[in-house]
């Protein structure tokens, strides 16, 4: 590029390379102070990414959030306290494989916020980037081109009696989450992702030994990296998108930790989907513990606040939404199917939890499919479910349950977790992890209906 935009000296652009070296997705946090003018903006393509160096008329770095939008796809960047000066150019248009320009302008005064909004130049997941304090009153904004992301170096952190590992500006990534024993491991293969160079970090934090990156078979031609947190005694886990972050937390009840607030990005949008609470009204499902009368809780009650939370998660991501109930009521079997169906929903998913005959004796996480063309949805939900959740891996099994059996498009059943197991109930009794089984289930939903066209319904 050439002209204003590329014309600081060749001091600064050393500066700024050396700066994005720095780990993507840093997070910047300052007292609150009067509104700043930012005096002059420059915008460059370079290797690789793209660069927006943003100075104000103070020392203190940007205070800023994020976030990206849909139809156009695009980066949204909103500068708390900032106003932009009279002579700053709004638009920068580049000749970037990832970027189409960066346009800029006064979102509001009252607060004072000024808007980077970084056009794409496809669908799809957004590309790696990062924010970083530059020398004295700079803030760069760094945008990395769509393709393998190189892992950041891990940060421990001890949180509420767990151990967190975050690995930053990887959160959006594909993931396939694991155990292994002898000694006892968490793994996660992140596809798009490049392990630069091995790690191996060994840990002090108990209970965590070592942290370890390596390279994995590519699948379907993209990288795959594998992430390795050894144990030094086996601990339950839960993994998680905290932001553009990658969570990987282990201590004796993780499922248990409060989760960041949910910001959807509207990659749902056109979606329809059908969420079926189970039972309900006078049939309460399956009780803590069976009994004249039965002990709560009662399953149709915690189903009833998944599906809820499930129904709020999916119109954050722009999807349409239908309950079967929304409240204390009974459905007919065969009417939850027909809403599906007069719908042509994307997708049904129908909420549980399992019981068996002896209490304290079964325990996990299981869902269930009918027709072949629900079989990846079910795949996906049950991999998303017991990364998130730590449970006990029941599986992915096909059956013959009338709801998905009568329902036209993709439907699945998910088995919680079992409720007169002493453990599962304490799971299914806190809300967070009801949260955390929810956000789980809409993440397998989305890689689901990412690939799956318009129109289709599940039928060939």
């Amino acid at each position: 590029m050439s002209g204003p935009l590329a014309a600081r000296g060749g001091a600064r652009l050393r500066r700024a390379i050396l700066l994005l070296s720095l780990v993507a997705g840093v997070s910047l946090a300052a007292p609150v102070w009067a509104a700043r003018a930012i005096a002059w903006v420059e915008v460059r393509a370079e290797p690789g990414r793209v660069l927006i160096v943003l100075a104000a008329d103070s020392e203190q770095p940007l205070q800023y959030t994020a976030f990206s939008l849909a139809d156009p796809p695009r980066l949204v960047f909103d500068l708390a306290d900032a106003r932009l000066a009279p002579d700053v150019a709004t638009a920068y248009p580049l000749d970037s494989p990832s970027v189409k320009q960066v346009r800029l302008g006064q979102f509001s005064l009252e607060p004072d916020i000024t808007r980077v909004v970084v056009d794409l130049c496809g669908p799809g997941s957004a590309p790696p980037w990062g924010v970083v304090p530059g020398t004295q009153s700079e803030t760069l904004i760094a945008i990395g081109k769509a393709g393998p992301i190189a892992l950041p170096s891990p940060a421990v952190e001890k949180v509420e009696g767990a151990v967190l590992v975050r690995l930053p500006g990887v959160g959006g990534l594909a993931r396939k989450v694991g155990t292994l024993e002898a000694p006892p491991r968490v793994y996660l293969d992140l596809v798009g992702a490049v392990a630069a160079q091995g790690l191996e970090q060994d840990c002090e934090e108990a209970p965590l030994r070592q942290i370890r990156f390596g390279q994995q078979t590519p699948e379907e031609g993209r990288p795959v990296a594998r992430v390795v947190v050894e144990l030094r005694k086996e601990q339950a886990h839960s993994v998680y998108s905290d932001g553009d972050d990658l969570v990987i937390a282990v201590g004796p009840q993780p499922w248990a930790l409060p989760l960041p607030e949910y910001r959807g990005a509207g990659r749902l949008k056109g979606k329809t989907v059908v969420v079926d609470p189970g039972h309900g009204g006078n049939d309460i499902g399956a009780p803590a513990l069976f009994g004249r009368p039965p002990e709560g809780p009662y399953e149709k009650d915690i189903v009833l606040d998944i599906a809820q939370r499930l129904a709020r998660l999916l119109v954050a991501e722009g999807a349409s939404v239908k309950m079967t109930r929304e409240d204390d009521t009974y459905i007919a079997l065969q009417e939850r199917a027909a809403i599906a169906n007069r719908l042509k929903a994307d997708a049904l998913v129908s909420l549980h939890c399992n019981s068996c005959d002896a209490p304290d004796t079964l325990r996990g996480t299981s869902v269930y499919y009918d027709h072949p063309h629900s079989q990846d949805l079910a795949r996906l939900v049950q991999e998303e479910m017991i990364a998130s959740l730590g449970t006990v891996d029941k599986g992915v099994r096909n059956a013959n349950f009338a709801v998905i059996r009568r329902t036209q498009g993709p439907g699945i059943l998910v088995e919680t977790a079992f409720i007169n197991h002493r453990g599962d109930r304490a799971r299914l009794t806190n809300p967070n992890f009801r949260e955390r089984a929810a956000r789980a289930i809409l993440r397998g939903l989305t890689q689901f209906l990412s690939n799956k066209p318009d129109g289709r319904n599940g039928e060939e």
